[in-house]
């Protein structure tokens, strides 16, 4: 591969604000900032994404190039990209939520996992090359039998390089008030639930002058968003649970700016790019201790490895509070953050397709 090889992406749909897609966007920068032509192909697109990538059929347009795949669900993206020949194929790893999670909330989304569980050993033998953004990721792929380089996630400079909504700023620091964050899909597997619980012990016994803030959507999570605004009425708190839904970027980052304490709770996630959002904002970060979370976190947050709701709401105080312990948290998210810079994700990207060029000078050999 010579330095002016076309390197595209396949991904299924290039949303707003997710992991995936954040990384499919800072990836073609870097792709074009190293010297290749580079474009997304897409079966959807957000509103806010339009004209950001082309149909995914256009790329069969292409005379020689090499493919990159984001992987996460069955899709027809995965048997176009296991029938190119026009060029290498790279695997890019995100991890796949177990469908057991979604039993009784979606069947559709259920079955895509099936499906994309089924078809990922075949995808991985098909590839020249393997990568996964985290760690967890890739330990993951051996346990298939397979070998991925490791390609983190990075912090997006275009994303965030934007001016906070003072909107949104000032109505959440005009309470007052200890404020909790969450940011993310109301999706089953990160157990928004116990964010809820802790909470309740946060708000009922130590300090009502407190609030929860849900950003995130609940597409094809309907059922498990219903739950969870139910059980705030259960415990009485539901005029202090916000559930706010998709935020543009700026109100995204008003929301880390003006907060008190991030918390995830999640039992799986291949990665879990707002808890690094969060550290790079200086909001101190809890999380719980599965999957991915305790390799994204390092040594720049609190990781409990127990949900003892009444325990987690008194650290949840503690780190509000201003003090030594809040301050060491901060500091310490900050230094973990750059470890996910933009520069540190382009040098590592650009050793990987030097990697690949030279496997292929040896082979051509």
């Amino acid at each position: 591969m010579n330095s002016r090889q076309p390197v595209h992406q396949l991904v299924h749909t290039l949303s707003y604000g997710d992991a995936i897609s954040t990384e499919v966007l800072a990836m073609q920068r870097a792709l074009r900032g190293l010297g290749h032509a580079s474009e997304i192909y897409a079966i959807g697109e957000h509103p806010q994404m339009r004209g950001r990538s082309r149909p995914y059929k256009e790329v069969l347009d292409q005379q020689g190039a090499d493919l990159i795949l984001h992987y996460s669900l069955g899709s027809p993206l995965n048997e176009l990209y296991a029938a190119w020949s026009r060029g290498r194929r790279i695997l890019v790893y995100h991890n796949i939520t177990p469908a057991s999670w979604y039993n009784g909330i979606n069947r559709r989304v259920a079955l895509d996992i099936e499906r994309g569980l089924l078809e990922l050993p075949e995808i991985c033998a098909s590839s020249d090359v393997i990568w996964a953004d985290s760690p967890f990721n890739a330990a993951e792929l051996g346990t298939l039998g397979f070998a991925a380089e490791v390609l983190e996630l990075p912090i997006d400079p275009q994303r965030w390089d934007l001016p906070r909504n003072e909107g949104v700023f000032n109505i959440v620091r005009g309470m007052q008030e200890l404020h909790l964050l969450h940011v993310g899909r109301l999706a089953p597997n990160k157990c928004i639930e116990d964010i809820i619980k802790s909470f309740y012990f946060l708000y009922t016994h130590i300090s009502k002058k407190s609030r929860l803030w849900l950003v995130g959507i609940d597409t094809d999570t309907e059922l498990y968003s219903f739950s969870l605004r139910d059980l705030t009425q259960r415990l009485g708190i539901e005029h202090a649970v916000e559930f706010r839904g998709c935020m543009a970027d700026e109100e995204v980052r008003a929301m880390y700016e003006a907060c008190s304490v991030y918390v995830c709770m999640s039992e799986h996630e291949g990665f879990c790019l707002p808890i690094i959002e969060a550290m790079h904002f200086g909001l101190p970060v809890i999380g719980y201790g599965a999957g991915a979370v305790p390799d994204t976190i390092g040594a720049g947050g609190v990781i409990v490895r127990e949900k003892r709701y009444a325990e987690m709401a008194q650290l949840m105080y503690e780190l509000a509070k201003p003090g030594e312990l809040r301050s060491k948290v901060i500091e310490a998210g900050r230094l973990r953050v750059q470890d996910f810079s933009y520069d540190r994700f382009t040098a590592r990207l650009a050793e990987l397709l030097h990697t690949l060029k030279d496997s292929a000078r040896a082979c051509a050999v």
